[in-house]
């Protein structure tokens, strides 16, 4: 395994942080630490770095014991999500810092320096400073200089989170595609489900300082532990006392089963080609169904009128508790 982290706490005061934590990284793959603000998940990212210490536990980075090494020595490369970039120094010399500090030959940090350029597409913009970049491309020069050093493990905090919509798509995208040509481990940090779903091979879900499941992003989709990690990934409604994903309940206007569930349609919203209903059933609940446009039309669904749900076969169902709401959690 590339990083092992066993039994990791980590207190701050009265506040824990970390409980407990154990994960395995392997060699080579990218893994999200994904959970709400204040889980833990980027305390993690930082223990493992050393930018934070453990009160008690033991991280090991390619079968090295490195709980006690300085971050410099553990051969690990960090990027956070505000880029920390040297505004004096071009992009080029940005890149080239972490080689330079190492007094590593002048050509030999040339050589490296095009090649990533080159690889995160900058090259083009290797004497701009950071402050004619867009903040899309910058991201790209701070992965650029991470990689620059060779690191067995690179971290990454949030690197989309001040971003917008579109560029934070774009970026994905690149990520995984720079990852499956460089292949280091990959770990990085977000909030975001659709984020981890879309980029990662495997997913460690965190929260309250705890890790409530690890596994792929369909394993966690499909086969949740807990009601947890399937409201988080996804949105989640309740149908007859049992939590469901919206676009896992067929809808009817006619009642086919026996176990359907009657309903009055109470609003209808279309988000380009997809459609939503929120429908209060007779025994008082608010279910939200999501259908295609094409579907909805062809039911003829409206305000006010009566339909039947029913949960489709293979549905994700999960018993309700208090923590499992009519909306996703974010």
């Amino acid at each position: 395994m590339s990083i092992e982290v066993k039994g990791v706490t980590k207190r701050f005061g009265d506040f824990v942080a970390l409980e407990d934590v154990n994960v395995s990284i392997p060699t080579g793959q990218l893994t999200a630490l994904l959970g709400p603000s204040g889980g833990g998940k980027s305390t993690l990212l930082r223990v493992i770095a050393g930018l934070e210490s453990a009160d008690s536990g033991t991280i090991e980075i390619e079968g090295v014991d490195a709980t006690r090494l300085a971050p410099q020595k553990r051969n690990v490369g960090f990027v956070f999500q505000h880029y920390a970039a040297f505004k004096h120094m071009t992009v080029a010399k940005n890149v080239a810092f972490g080689l330079e500090i190492r007094k590593k030959p002048k050509e030999e940090i040339r050589d490296r320096v095009h090649e990533l350029l080159k690889l995160v597409h900058l090259d083009q913009f290797a004497h701009r400073l950071p402050s004619q970049l867009s903040g899309g491309q910058r991201q790209r020069m701070a992965l650029a200089r991470a990689l620059a050093v060779e690191p067995s493990v690179l971290l990454l905090d949030e690197p989309f989170g001040a971003l917008d919509a579109k560029v934070r798509k774009e970026l994905r995208d690149w990520l995984r595609r720079l990852h499956d040509e460089v292949h280091v481990t990959t770990v990085f940090v977000t909030h975001d489900q659709e984020e981890a779903l879309e980029v990662s091979d495997e997913i460690v879900v965190i929260n309250n300082g705890r890790v409530e499941q690890v596994g792929t992003p369909d394993q966690l989709y499909d086969e949740p532990a807990n009601d947890f990690v399937m409201s988080f990934l996804g949105e989640v409604t309740t149908l007859g006392g049992q939590a469901i994903r919206p676009h896992d309940i067929e809808v009817s206007t006619s009642p086919l089963l026996d176990r359907a569930v009657e309903g009055t349609v109470a609003r209808i919203l279309r988000i380009g080609f997809e459609v939503r209903l929120t429908v209060h059933t007779l025994d008082g609940e608010e279910v939200h169904v999501q259908l295609t446009r094409t579907l909805a039309n062809g039911l003829g669904v409206r305000e006010g009128g009566t339909v039947w749900l029913t949960p489709l076969a293979g549905a994700t169902i999960m018993p309700t508790t208090a923590s499992v709401g009519g909306h996703a959690r974010t």
